[in-house]
């Protein structure tokens, strides 16, 4: 995938022209950070804008559902319950000591088809894997606008997509309301 990125990156510059043999942002690539306007435009692009759509349903849906679920059940929560989910698949929930222990309890007795623990991880599946992808096209748009060679611009993108994953997903629950979030996008509630 990062070879068809890079040949891209190359055929790119080469059709506008500019050197591909070096100088450029090589030296600075190292201080290189990806910044919040390069992602909310890579955020906005037709195809994440589609599958953020897509999950801001999916979310919507499972929120709801596990709400009357919890009251079915006779579950109240007295706050929000956040699952939370890093980019190394790690999770946690945080909640008041009664709230998570209730929702644990849920989940372990949830007989569901799909579980509803199933539902919640392969949503964050999902979100951490459109994140990654707003993410490399951020760093494939910064790259070529900030480099002035082609080795300048593969410098700026390796070292943009060597930075540590700050990936976390972050479904939020309260008797009320629902919110999905992940890097690279808007909170998505319900």
């Amino acid at each position: 995938m990062v070879a068809s990125v890079n040949s891209s990156l190359v055929s790119l510059l080469t059709s506008k022209g500019q050197d591909a043999t070096g100088g450029g942002t090589i030296a600075s690539a190292a201080k290189a950070r990806l910044s919040p306007a390069a992602l909310r435009h890579a955020a906005a692009s037709t195809g994440a804008a589609s599958a953020a759509q897509a999950l801001e349903t999916s979310q919507r849906k499972l929120g709801s559902e596990l709400r009357a679920a919890l009251a079915k059940a006779g579950v109240k929560l007295g706050g929000a319950v956040e699952f939370s989910v890093s980019g190394t698949g790690a999770v946690d929930i945080k909640a008041t000591a009664a709230d998570k222990a209730a929702m644990q309890a849920f989940l372990k007795a949830d007989t569901s088809q799909p579980s509803f623990a199933s539902r919640i991880a392969t949503q964050a599946r999902d979100a951490l894997k459109l994140s990654g992808s707003i993410q490399q096209s951020a760093a494939i748009s910064q790259a070529a606008k900030a480099g002035k060679s082609a080795a300048g611009v593969m410098s700026l993108y390796t070292s943009l997509m060597q930075q540590p994953a700050s990936a976390q997903v972050v479904f939020s629950l309260s008797a009320s309301a629902s919110t999905l979030s992940y890097p690279g996008s808007l909170t998505a509630s319900a």
